[in-house]
C-alpha cells in the first residue's frame, strides 16, 4: 500500500470517528414545508406534572408537603428581631416529616424556590427564623416519624412569581419539584 493511500485512509478513519462521537448525523433528517422533520411526530410528549401543593414529596429521608405561597413582604420579624428584605420576601409554607429509620437535620437549603424564568434562589434563614421564632424552621433535627412545619422564606426581586420549589435531603443532590400553582 503506498503513502498516500494509507494517509488517506487514516484521514477518512478519523472523519467517521469524529462524525460519530460529535453525532453530526443527529440532525440531518429531512425537513417538510412547515419545518418538522419527516417522520417526526408534531408534537412531542409532555413532561410529566410535577406535584403541587398539598401532595407529599419523599426525597431520601424526607418527605415535603408544601401547602401554600404568599408574599411576605419587605420586612418579616419584630424589632429588634427583624429582617428586611433586598427585594421582598417569598413565604412557602411546608411541613417536613422524617420517614427514615433515624434522626435527619433539615436545613432550609435544602429548599430553592424557582421563578417563571428558571431562576433559583435560595432560602433566606435568619428571615425564616424571625418569620417563625417559635420553631427552628431553618434548622431542625428530626427524629423518624416527626415532623416540622413552618414557613420557609426567600428574598427575591420585586414581582417575581414563584412557580415552584426544588426540594431535596442534602446539599448535593438534584432533589425533586413541588409546583406552587
Amino acid at each position: 500500500m503506498s503513502r498516500r493511500t494509507t494517509i488517506t485512509l487514516a484521514a477518512a478513519a478519523v472523519i467517521a470517528t469524529a462524525l460519530t462521537i460529535t453525532g453530526c448525523s443527529a440532525g440531518s433528517g429531512t425537513t417538510t414545508a412547515g419545518g418538522a422533520a419527516a417522520g417526526a411526530a408534531t408534537s412531542a410528549p409532555a413532561a410529566p406534572k410535577a406535584p403541587g401543593l398539598n401532595t407529599p414529596v419523599t426525597v431520601g429521608s424526607f418527605e415535603y408537603t408544601a401547602t401554600g405561597s404568599k408574599d411576605a413582604g419587605t420586612t418579616v420579624g419584630t424589632a429588634p428581631l427583624s429582617q428586611t428584605a433586598q427585594g421582598t420576601f417569598i413565604e412557602v409554607d411546608l411541613t417536613v416529616k422524617n420517614v427514615g429509620n433515624s434522626a435527619a437535620t433539615f436545613l432550609s437549603n435544602y429548599v430553592k424556590l424557582v421563578d417563571g424564568s428558571g431562576k433559583t434562589f435560595d432560602a433566606d434563614p435568619t428571615a425564616t427564623l424571625y418569620a417563625s421564632p417559635d420553631q427552628s424552621a431553618w434548622i431542625a433535627a428530626i427524629n423518624p416519624g416527626n415532623n416540622l412545619t413552618g414557613p420557609i422564606l426567600f428574598d427575591v426581586p420585586a414581582g417575581t412569581k414563584a412557580v415552584s420549589i426544588e426540594v431535596s435531603d442534602n446539599a448535593f443532590s438534584a432533589g425533586k419539584t413541588i409546583d406552587l400553582g
